[in-house]
């Protein structure tokens, strides 16, 4: 009886260092290139190009909201439903090719551009430019919560999209 209560705690403790491996440990050997890569949200990788390698060595201190979002596990998502986000290169599963970036990805992205302004008029709010040049946005009292989230959240997920269709080779 003993021995078969030991037996199995010493399975569960076997499954319970394997998983926490598994969770937080590399999933892929040393490979060169930059430490960081880019998830997209079909779950493809790609590298990143050279503004992004910049914006990453970036120093940033913890409560900064311009800090890059890094995903901790391959198959997280962010607070949009977007498996989309950087992501250390070792802890993408080895099964998962790293597909290189457009040489002009930059640019493109440039020249795509955006507004901060544009996800609150996805979200259906009103939007009121005023006389000392500033904008005011109120959230439209025809519309929910959840239904301003919604169109929010379809505008920046579509937005992932094009700008990830612009690093495509």
């Amino acid at each position: 009886m003993i021995i078969a209560a030991l037996l199995v705690v010493v399975a569960l403790s076997v499954v319970a260092i394997g998983g926490f491996v598994w969770m937080f440990g590399p999933r892929r050997g040393n490979e060169p290139g930059f430490k960081f890569v880019y998830v997209n949200q079909d779950g493809s990788v790609r590298e990143v190009s050279p503004g992004e390698q910049a914006y990453l060595s970036e120093k940033f201190s913890g409560g900064d909201g311009g800090r890059p979002y890094i995903k901790f596990r391959y198959e997280s998502a962010d607070g949009w439903g977007s498996r989309s986000g950087f992501i250390e290169r070792r802890r993408v599963p080895a099964r998962v090719a790293i597909l290189p970036a457009h040489p002009d990805y930059d640019a493109r992205v440039k020249e795509l551009g955006h507004s901060v302004t544009d996800i609150f008029r996805a979200a259906g709010d009103i939007v009121e430019k005023n006389g000392d040049g500033s904008t005011t946005f109120k959230p439209n009292p025809v519309l929910s919560r959840k239904e301003r989230f919604e169109r929010s959240r379809q505008h920046v997920l579509e937005e992932q999209r094009r700008r990830e269709a612009l690093a495509k080779i």
